[in-house]
């Protein structure tokens, strides 16, 4: 609605304005005044009194409205100086006094709920922190329980770390913090189904029992298995930011459980022995020598050397496993004899050690021996057969015997085997005499060092007579040693030297590079040879990686390998089966030949015989050497060559020395005879010609005129 466009004197646009301003407008409005004059009046007074009060009221208006201002803005500009005030002091405690700002008091609220997070947010990552220096520093176990339960306090909530036991106990251990230590205590009365399984659930229900409402638990991994829950229990509900700050935690004691544990792993395997858990023989070293740091404080002492008498037959005829078990029995014994103080050490098969400190009385030292020895030597029961075994011992004293740790062991290892050869299950100290076989075993040692460097060690060839053709066209190659100072020295003392040294493996390819030259003159020569017979030692068929080793030596001297035959002895069997199969497997495959020397003198079943991979047998010399005289000898050869011949194996009798025994193993099917009767052991130069002028003698006589008793030529 419109008012007309003129109302006409002033007053009249008064009232319209207030007609309008009250929203009473029409279509068109008709005035009439009764007494106009009094009215209008009214009216301006009205207006100008109305006017005033607007503008009053707008100044009061505006004046409040500053002072409101002026007040805000004054609290928050407090609020600001305090809260600065507050993060420069870096105290966590400090907050914002409510009390002051009450007009502003959810603004205050806010700010000290986010300076409460962030604080918590600052000490879970300086605990963080602070277990995760203890797990690079390598800290224990206990020291990462503690730190882990002191990082997880939570106001009125407890939590408890509950792990499995480290000494394989059925019972777990449940820890708790009183105060800033750690209380262990076992956490029994569990179905052992579950305790095993650590069973989250189950666990849970137990610690509800004895510990109060379960707010959270966390299962702790070790390797992706569970090693231990960590239980929260309270009558609350936990905060996010405290639920994260114990998942953290969790993860942090995982992977510190698992270094540990991976680092246990590791030293219990390069110091202990794990048949036994004894200490091995490194670990036994580095005590032995801080014992002799020791000794020259005058803090004397002994070192104990034990090798088991018999142990190799109960091996060898109970099996393995026997063996094992009885090793472990002996390392049972010797803890419940020695002090808990003396080191025990498995040195290596069947070899064992003592360090006893501040033992030096010779009374004392055979008291202990004794103890051992009477302990040792008693019968042991093996599925159901009693076995019975004993042990000799080696004595040496530190630091009267010596002050270097290889030394004291040597002369220990030699008054043992002193004991061995006295008949065993005795001790004997090392006293002067051994003093000097050792010293010749060490200027031995010194020597063949030099030999090998210099190349001074001689290969000889023996010849083999095969018996069908009457050829030689084989060998067995045999080292030999002239030193300038200890003169000719038997392959028995030096080979077992070099094998206890490990020098052995410098000496195969010294070998091997003398039988190619060897192979390499006969084709010069146009004197076929068909095969020369290596001997491998037992420590080196029972290396890993001895047989690869012999290929690639013979590759690289272009040695056909149909022209090898590696020779072993029944010893290696025993030791590392497996190992010794793998080694001769790969021969076999390669075309290398292999041989079992010395049969019949050891302890291989006709099962272990047959499952060999074998191609040849050596008859031992002491069934040749009886064949004159003894039905029983001649009988006992009949039925070796014919087991042989069963087996599809070449058999070799060595040791022959009489053209007696010659006839008696022709008449038995022998395949192939070595010894002195037909000729020693050959330079290659004067085995080229002894086999050189044999085919020329052989090519004279015709098949009948070949004699029914061998000629010796």
């Amino acid at each position: 609605m419109t008012l007309p466009k003129k109302i006409g004197t002033t007053p009249m646009r008064i009232l319209a304005l207030a007609a309008g301003v009250l929203g009473f407008y029409a279509a068109f409005w008709t005035l009439t005044l009764s007494k106009p004059e009094s009215i209008l009046n009214i009216l301006m007074q009205a207006d100008v009194q109305l006017q005033g009060a607007a503008a009053t009221g707008l100044m009061l208006c505006t004046l409040l409205g500053l002072r409101i201002i002026d007040n805000k803005h004054s609290q928050i500009m407090k609020l600001h100086v305090m809260a600065k005030s507050i993060t420069s002091l870096h105290d966590p405690e400090l907050r914002i006094n409510l009390e002051k700002f009450n007009e502003l008091r959810p603004v205050a609220l806010l700010i000290n709920q986010l300076l409460d997070q962030v604080n918590e947010s600052i000490e879970t990552r300086r605990s963080l922190a602070e277990l995760d220096a203890l797990i690079l520093s390598g800290a224990d176990l206990s020291a990462i329980i503690r730190r882990c339960l002191i990082a997880a306090k939570i106001d009125t909530v407890d939590t408890l770390l509950l792990l499995k036991s480290e000494d394989k106990h059925s019972d777990q251990y449940l820890h708790q913090l009183d105060g800033l230590k750690v209380h262990k205590s076992i956490f029994s009365n569990l179905d052992p189904s579950a305790t095993s399984k650590l069973d989250p659930k189950f666990l849970k229900d137990a610690i509800q029992q004895q510990c109060g409402n379960v707010l959270a638990y966390y299962v702790i991994l070790c390797e992706e298995e569970p090693y231990g829950v960590l239980f929260a229990c309270g009558n609350r509900q936990l905060s996010g930011t405290e639920t994260k700050r114990l998942e953290d935690l969790v993860d942090r004691m995982s992977v510190a459980i698992t270094n540990i544990k991976r680092s246990e792993t590791l030293y219990n395997q390069a110091n202990f022995d794990p048949l036994t858990g004894l200490v091995n023989r490194r670990a036994f070293e580095a005590r032995l020598a801080e014992c002799l740091q020791r000794s020259k404080r005058d803090e004397n002492g002994v070192v104990l050397f034990l090798d088991l008498d018999g142990f190799k037959k109960v091996n060898d005829t109970a099996g393995h496993e026997a063996g094992d078990f009885l090793l472990s029995l002996v390392a049972k014994k010797l803890r419940q004899v020695v002090r808990p103080e003396d080191t025990i050490a498995r040195i290596g098969g069947d070899e064992f050690a003592v360090i006893a400190a501040d033992c030096s009385e010779e009374k004392e030292i055979s008291d202990l021996c004794g103890r051992i020895i009477k302990r040792l030597t008693e019968p042991v029961l093996i599925e159901h057969m009693e076995h019975n075994i004993g042990t000799s011992i080696g004595i040496a004293r530190y630091p009267d015997d010596g002050s270097e740790v290889d030394e004291i062991l040597t002369k220990a290892d030699s008054a043992m085997y002193k004991a061995k050869q006295e008949g065993g299950s005795r001790f004997a100290f090392f006293d002067d005499n051994l003093k000097a076989k050792n010293d010749h075993r060490v200027l031995m040692e010194s020597r063949l060092r030099l030999a090998i460097k210099e190349g001074n060690l001689g290969l000889f060839f023996q010849p083999k007579l095969g018996l069908a053709e009457w050829t030689i066209n084989s060998a067995e190659a045999l080292l030999r040693w002239r030193d300038d100072r200890l003169g000719v020295v038997s392959s028995e003392e030096f080979v077992g030297i070099a094998e206890e040294s490990g020098m052995i493996h410098d000496i195969m390819p010294i070998i091997l590079e003398k039988t190619s030259d060897l192979l390499r003159r006969s084709d010069a020569a146009s004197i076929p040879l068909e095969s020369i017979a290596i001997n491998a030692s037992p420590k080196q068929i029972m290396t890993e990686g001895f047989a690869l080793s012999i290929l690639s030596q013979l590759d690289a001297l272009k040695v056909p390998h149909e022209l090898i035959e590696i020779e072993v002895t029944e010893t290696v069997f025993p030791n590392d089966m497996q190992q010794v199969l793998t080694e001769l497997h790969i021969l076999r495959m390669a075309g290398i030949k292999v041989a079992l020397d010395d049969f019949g003198t050891g302890y291989s079943s006709l099962n272990m015989l047959r499952d060999l991979p074998l191609d040849v047998v050596k008859i031992d010399r002491t069934f040749v050497t009886e064949l004159e005289d003894s039905e029983e000898a001649r009988l006992i050869m009949k039925h070796l060559v014919d087991i042989a011949k069963v087996l599809k194996l070449q058999v070799v009798a060595e040791g022959v020395e009489t053209d007696l025994q010659l006839q008696h193993l022709l008449e038995n099917g022998c395949d192939f005879v070595q010894g002195w009767f037909i000729s020693k052991a050959l330079p290659s130069p004067d085995f080229l010609e002894f086999v050189k002028n044999w085919r020329h003698q052989s090519v004279q006589l015709n098949q009948s005129q070949k004699p029914r008793r061998s000629v010796r030529f």
